[in-house]
C-alpha cells in the first residue's frame, strides 16, 4: 500500500468517524429536547452545537476548515477547532453562571417569602410555635402506634 492510498483511507476513516460522532450528537440533542430534559434556551445551544459539528464533519473533505483557520492566521487548523472549543466553553461557563446566579436570588427570594409568612401566620393550637411536636406522627418505642395525650 502505498502513502498516498493510506492516506486516503486514513482520511476516509476519520471522516466516517467524525459524522458518527457528531449525527450521533445531534440525534441525542434532538431526543432530550423531545423528552424536555432540556430548556428551550439550553436546547437551542446545544442543537446549534450539533449542527456545527455535522457541518465541519461535513466540510472535512473539502478542506474548508484548513481555508477558515488560514484565513484568521493560524497555521495548524486543529488548533483553530481548540481556539473554538475553548471560546464555546468559557461562553458555556459565563451562561451557567448567569443561570446560577438568578437561582440563587430565586432561592433567597423563596427562603424570605416563606420566613414571612411564618412570622405571619397564627400560632396553631399544638404548639406555641405553629408546628407540631417532633415525632408526633411516628411510631412510639416498644411497638405502640398509638400517640400519647397530652396533659394528662
Amino acid at each position: 500500500m502505498s502513502l498516498s492510498s493510506l492516506a486516503v483511507v486514513l482520511s476516509v476513516k476519520s471522516f466516517v468517524l467524525a459524522m458518527v460522532l457528531s449525527a450521533g450528537f445531534l440525534v441525542v440533542s434532538i431526543f432530550a429536547m423531545r423528552r424536555q430534559r432540556l430548556r428551550e434556551h439550553t436546547a437551542l445551544l446545544w442543537l446549534l452545537v450539533s449542527v456545527v459539528m455535522v457541518f465541519v464533519s461535513v466540510s472535512l473533505p473539502t478542506n474548508l476548515l484548513t481555508r477558515v483557520s488560514d484565513l484568521v492566521g493560524i497555521a495548524y487548523s486543529p488548533a483553530f477547532v481548540l481556539l473554538l472549543a475553548v471560546l464555546f466553553l468559557l461562553v458555556l461557563v459565563f451562561q451557567l453562571s448567569l443561570s446560577v446566579d438568578r437561582l440563587s436570588a430565586k432561592q433567597t427570594a423563596l427562603v424570605q417569602e416563606i420566613g414571612l409568612l411564618t412570622a405571619m401566620s397564627p400560632p396553631s393550637p399544638d404548639g406555641e410555635d405553629g408546628e407540631a411536636e417532633p415525632g408526633a406522627d411516628a411510631p412510639r418505642q416498644g411497638g405502640d402506634p398509638t400517640p400519647r395525650l397530652q396533659g394528662h
